[in-house]
């Protein structure tokens, strides 16, 4: 893989999140990148609906702290899994990740990413 790893890649993610630009995030996706959201009960395919879901999402300030990761690459995909706390008006929301990139002309991006709450232990 060029100079940016997996876990930069996530960490670039994390920073646009926290800049609470939804078109700065929603620049990191692929035009026809999927996310399947924390927050939404449906498929955001292509960047009209993820910008849509971004500019839902950080109506409040979002903070994103990485708690566990599993990055693994090669020269042209990249994938990055772990867990992850969104901090939102002072409650943290335990959450589960799993990113894909790609690497194309204009530089790496998320073709597919997923998000799900972390279910409460039984």
């Amino acid at each position: 893989m060029s100079a940016l790893t997996a876990s930069d890649l996530l960490q670039e993610w994390v920073n646009a999140v926290q800049s609470g630009d939804p078109r700065q995030v929603t620049g990191l996706y692929a035009q026809d990148g999927l996310l399947l959201g924390t927050f939404s009960d449906r498929e955001c395919v292509g960047s009209g609906p993820i910008l849509e879901y971004f500019e839902n999402f950080l109506k409040s300030a979002v903070e994103v702290e990485i708690i566990t990761e599993s990055p693994v690459s090669d020269k042209a995909s990249a994938f990055n899994t772990g867990l992850y706390n969104f901090i939102v008006e002072g409650k943290t929301l335990k959450a589960r990740f799993s990113f894909g990139f790609v690497k194309n002309d204009s530089g790496w991006k998320i073709r597919s990413h997923h998000s799900s709450l972390v279910p409460e232990s039984a």
